[in-house]
């Protein structure tokens, strides 16, 4: 009797254990989703970052955006195909003309914390499923963007819409000044944002 005993009080312990392991999975799933969608509405399209990016694009607008798409390819070459393009302010053939435009553009690029930028299509479907180099357009952009920026791509989608659009890259330390790892003692973030374009012309 006794052993029948410590035999059915092993096996509650066992469904005990286990419906707490469940609900332990479960609350941590749910814990790690929310904080995830947490990083995403700080470090995504934040009202502060898109306003920058929008004024950068105004400025930007005034000059040799239609440079800059000749770079872009979806031609299934492997060797031609280029779905985004960074660029700058030293960018030879984006400003036509003038060292004032320069530097302008980089006097911005320090006051708005840009670290860097990229030209690319509006629709980025193509992105969605990369996981590495597999793919010639995973190719050009693991090749030219950071780990956190294609992380950011990856959610931006596009749904066959014609035309370009502007990505951001923010990089401030974690008080909202402008540094990197160097001068934030690592404690730095990157952030992104993007602008849609609609079409270039010459």
């Amino acid at each position: 009797m006794m052993s029948k005993k410590k035999g059915f009080i092993f096996i509650e312990t066992l469904v005990v254990v286990a419906v707490l392991t469940a609900s332990l999975l479960l609350t941590y799933s749910t814990y790690n989703s929310a904080v995830v969608k947490e990083n995403i509405r700080i470090k995504y399209n934040d009202s502060t970052h898109l306003y920058r990016a929008f004024h950068l694009s105004q400025f930007f607008r005034n000059f040799r955006f239609d440079y800059l798409v000749s770079n872009l390819s979806k031609d299934p070459d492997p060797q031609k195909m280029n779905y985004i393009t960074p660029f700058s302010c030293e960018n030879e053939g984006f400003f036509e003309k003038g060292n004032i435009n320069i530097a302008l553009c980089q006097t911005l690029y320090n006051q708005l914390h840009i670290s860097n930028m990229y030209l690319t299509y509006k629709d980025l479907t193509e992105f969605q499923d990369c996981n590495d180099y597999v793919g010639n357009a995973c190719k050009s952009l693991y090749g030219q963007v950071r780990a956190e920026g294609v992380n950011f791509i990856k959610t931006i989608g596009g749904n066959d819409k014609d035309g370009y659009r502007l990505i951001i890259e923010f990089e401030e330390c974690k008080d909202g000044t402008h540094g990197d790892y160097n001068t934030c003692d690592s404690n730095y973030v990157y952030y992104y944002t993007t602008i849609e374009l609609g079409d270039i012309y010459s």
